[in-house]
């Protein structure tokens, strides 16, 4: 008997909210809307996303050679400024890194799942897809 796909209950993009927060936001000591010693986080949004691997993906494709642990600081800069333009959001450069990382571990859990025997990829969805246990 064939295997039925099924798709997940909800899509693998997970809407964030688009604004960058302070850990303190009360600190006055602000150099173009960042402090100069409080660490800040950016809540990632599919559209940020988007506008940085667009980004790091012509840096690529111009010929742009990647250092050997990663992109080099000009890539990540474009990458900065597309976000920017793109979204009206500004990043720093280890707001962009720490995403990359973070997409690369989602990435390779996607991997290893759709490795896994029934599991699939619906690319009109962009969804997962389980053989049902019945």
């Amino acid at each position: 008997m064939a295997h039925q796909r099924h798709n997940t209950a909800a899509p693998f993009q997970v809407p964030r909210p688009t604004t960058a927060t302070s850990m303190d936001d009360n600190d006055t000591n602000r150099t173009q809307g960042y402090p100069s010693t409080k660490i800040w986080q950016v809540s990632w949004n599919d559209d940020m996303d988007g506008f940085m691997i667009i980004a790091l993906v012509n840096q690529v494709l111009a010929g742009h050679k990647r250092s050997d642990n990663g992109f080099t600081s000009f890539q990540i800069s474009k990458a900065i400024e597309n976000v920017k333009d793109g979204c009206g959001i500004v990043v720093l450069d280890k707001n962009v890194r720490a995403r990359l990382k973070t997409l690369k571990r989602e990435y390779a859990e996607v991997s290893h799942l759709l490795s896994i025997s029934g599991f699939g990829w619906d690319a009109e969805t962009g969804r997962i897809t389980a053989d049902s246990l019945a």
